[in-house]
């Protein structure tokens, strides 16, 4: 069952819904959320009609391994070799990627990764990177589980710009301060996030939207 309350997400998306094309990411008004998305300003944003003329209907991947998550939550997920082409599969790999860094970074406060694919341009990215720096200037931290699982992307752009959509089930996080002492728990939830994302010599994380998924996804 799909909650809003779950940490790792209260309080990212609350900005009214910005549509991407074929993505369809929205949140419902009633649930009070909606999509953080942002674009580079010094690069053109693909159009509706730019999608229709470049984006091939047999371009849509089918769902791809995601990142292994981390033995335990005090090291990073290793990097999908999907990651490595600028694809479909590729974009599938590297937002499922991105989003697996999540519980990493709340735990340990070590967003290099996240930031290292994150465009500076991504406001979702950035008040996860806020957050993130603030929770641990406390002295705190949050800890819980974190799977992916489906993910899927499509090609919009020849070699240039992707669409992502991943499924996430996140499980009952955890706040402790200082001391390992509880000071919350949150419950869990299953998410659908979807992504913008540009290659450049490397994946670049544009936008991201999120809403609770479905019940039975």
């Amino acid at each position: 069952m799909a909650t809003a309350d779950n940490r790792y997400f209260s309080g990212m998306a609350t900005r009214r819904p910005v549509r991407h094309t074929l993505t369809a990411a929205t949140m419902t008004v009633a649930l009070g959320l909606g999509l953080t998305a942002c674009t580079a300003d010094n690069s053109p944003s693909p159009t509706a009609s730019s999608h229709t003329e470049t984006a091939s209907p047999t371009e849509e991947a089918t769902p791809s391994p995601s990142a292994e998550p981390s033995a335990d939550l005090s090291t990073p997920p290793a990097r999908p070799a999907a990651m490595a082409s600028p694809s479909a599969d590729g974009a599938a790999a590297a937002a499922s990627y991105f989003i697996s860094l999540y519980p990493y970074a709340y735990a340990t406060g070590d967003l290099t990764e996240w930031q290292a694919i994150a465009d500076p341009s991504c406001e979702f990215c950035r008040m996860v990177a806020d957050e993130v720096i603030a929770l641990h200037d406390r002295g705190h931290s949050v800890v819980g589980p974190l799977t992916v699982v489906s993910a899927s992307g499509i090609e919009l752009e020849v070699r240039r710009w992707y669409s992502a959509e991943v499924v996430v089930d996140i499980g009952e996080s955890t706040e402790l301060d200082g001391d390992g002492h509880v000071v919350s728990t949150d419950g869990a939830g299953v998410y659908r996030t979807t992504y913008s994302l540009t290659w450049a010599d490397g994946w670049r994380v544009d936008a991201v939207g999120l809403e609770p998924a479905a019940t039975g996804t």
